[in-house]
């Protein structure tokens, strides 16, 4: 049997799930929580997987419908102490190339305020580089005004 608790960090919400996440137990409770999460406003989630031993592809598809009601409400979910046997699941569905994954909820903590800076940064790159170009384009229009002189 699947249990599902939930402390949070901040305003990061961790979901610790324990028990074998197979046959689709947990999967209606795992779902409750995480819309409980994003009503209040809670717009990053760790699922904790650290008691999880065994996952089947009925918890692997609760993990994806998690995942796409996250990402829909504007947010950011990540997976947290991943076992071999999880692990293994979770690769050979190329889950993990599509869902970020930590070893321990400090490092998933850091990795939300990294991603948050990350994209920050993204946005006064792309507007330096949008800049530049209006510069040089206005450069080779003056010159070509000069040039018909």
């Amino acid at each position: 049997m699947l249990t599902i608790g939930i402390h949070y960090i901040d305003a990061i919400a961790s979901l610790d799930l324990r028990g074998k996440f197979i046959k689709g137990q947990g999967g209606f409770q795992l779902q409750m929580l995480v819309d409980k999460v994003l009503t209040a406003e809670t717009s990053r989630v760790i699922l904790n997987l650290t008691g999880v031993p065994i996952i089947d592809s009925m918890g692997i598809g609760e993990i994806v419908r998690a995942y796409n009601k996250v990402r829909d409400a504007g947010g950011e979910l990540k997976l947290v102490g991943l076992t071999d046997r999880v692990y293994g699941a979770l690769k050979i569905t190329q889950l993990l190339e599509l869902i970020d994954s930590c070893k321990t909820e400090e490092e998933a903590v850091e990795r939300f305020g990294a991603d948050h800076s990350d994209s920050a940064d993204d946005g006064r790159e792309e507007k330096k580089k949008t800049r530049g170009r209006k510069r040089k384009a206005a450069d080779t229009a003056s010159e070509s005004d000069a040039g018909a002189e």
